[in-house]
């Protein structure tokens, strides 16, 4: 006679969900979709939810009136969160913790306070080598998970939606200075001045220094879907100012997309992305022009360094990559 199967705990996923457009949230709705029917999952915010959210049946954590994760596995989405002293009286069996951002001092602070809070130490999971080489700790690497369905889409119509616009350069991130390089207005001035068109989800706080400038669109984040967007694109451009991008999971949706993607080579995704191949590593504001003005002189280059773009995003966020991580959040908590 079979043992009777054991059902998962639930997976509590918090997350900070102020804002419309933020990589780690986005990824944690992924997580709650896929494991959909094969674990249970809660998602939870330490703050009220965005508008833009509504919906999703994200929770807002209230301590005082009980409202808050118990039981089961703590999966928190980054050091940046700070969890309340709820969490003495949740009794988790397991706590993830996801290293998403480059700031050791709250990765070694967080990683205390869980310990004293739970008596658990939690498991550390790094989305980049680049991270947990930085830090000299143990732990897991694990890509962010995401659905690459609807980019794949886009790649399969970009090159019948091209024609008869300017080439157009764009990229998406969360609405703030510190997502941006500072030679960043410059550089769509100057793309601009040569008959490209710019287009800038989440770069309304590039106002001062771009508003009225003619071919340079500024967006807020999330006002169009990751996949329209990209559709909108011809090449995809990306580099950071005060932040260090973690991984980048925006360079990877654009080359699942099938654009061609300029980015800096100070990233997590530089470890996805072979330089010339399936995409273009820069350094410098002068790399950064000459990579975008020869992508735009030439189709050909385009269609292969996007179509590269595309098998290295499926390689690593593809079915085969997904199932494997699947099985990490099915693992029971407690081994018998």
């Amino acid at each position: 006679m079979n043992a009777p199967s054991v059902q998962p705990s639930t997976l509590h996923l918090l997350g900070r969900f102020s804002e419309a457009f933020t990589g780690a949230e986005r990824e944690l709705l992924d997580i709650r979709r896929l494991l959909e029917g094969r674990r249970p999952v809660k998602l939870w915010s330490d703050v009220p939810p965005h508008p833009s959210y509504a919906g999703q049946g994200i929770a807002t954590i209230q301590p005082f009136a009980q409202q808050f994760p118990k039981g089961g596995t703590l999966l928190i989405a980054g050091v940046h969160l700070r969890p309340g002293i709820w969490l003495k009286y949740a009794r988790f069996e397991q706590v993830i913790l996801f290293y998403n951002l480059a700031n050791h001092g709250q990765l070694f602070g967080a990683i205390e306070a869980l310990r004293d809070s739970t008596g658990v130490d939690p498991e550390l999971v790094f989305v980049s080598k680049m991270l947990q080489f930085s830090v000299g700790l143990p732990g897991r690497i694990a890509r962010s998970l995401m659905d690459l369905q609807p980019f794949l889409a886009v790649a399969d119509e970009r090159f019948t939606q091209a024609a008869g616009r300017p080439f157009t350069v764009g990229r998406v991130s969360r609405d703030a200075p510190d997502k941006h390089h500072p030679e960043d207005p410059a550089l769509y001035r100057l793309l601009a001045s040569r008959g490209l068109r710019v287009r800038i989800m989440g770069g309304t706080c590039l106002a001062a220094a771009l508003q009225g400038v003619e071919g340079v669109e500024l967006l807020p984040a999330g006002v169009e879907s990751a996949a329209d967007f990209y559709g909108s694109l011809d090449a995809f451009f990306y580099r950071t100012g005060a932040s260090t991008e973690a991984y980048g999971r925006v360079v990877v949706e654009a080359m699942a997309a099938g654009l061609p993607v300029v980015a800096h080579v100070r990233g997590g995704y530089a470890e996805v992305l072979e330089a010339g191949v399936s995409g273009l590593l820069i350094e410098s504001q002068e790399e950064a022009y000459d990579a975008v003005m020869r992508l735009a002189a030439d189709p050909g280059l385009c269609r292969r360094i996007g179509e590269a773009g595309r098998l290295q995003a499926l390689a690593v966020h593809g079915p085969e990559a997904t199932r494997r991580e699947m099985d990490f959040y099915l693992r029971p908590a407690v081994a018998a």
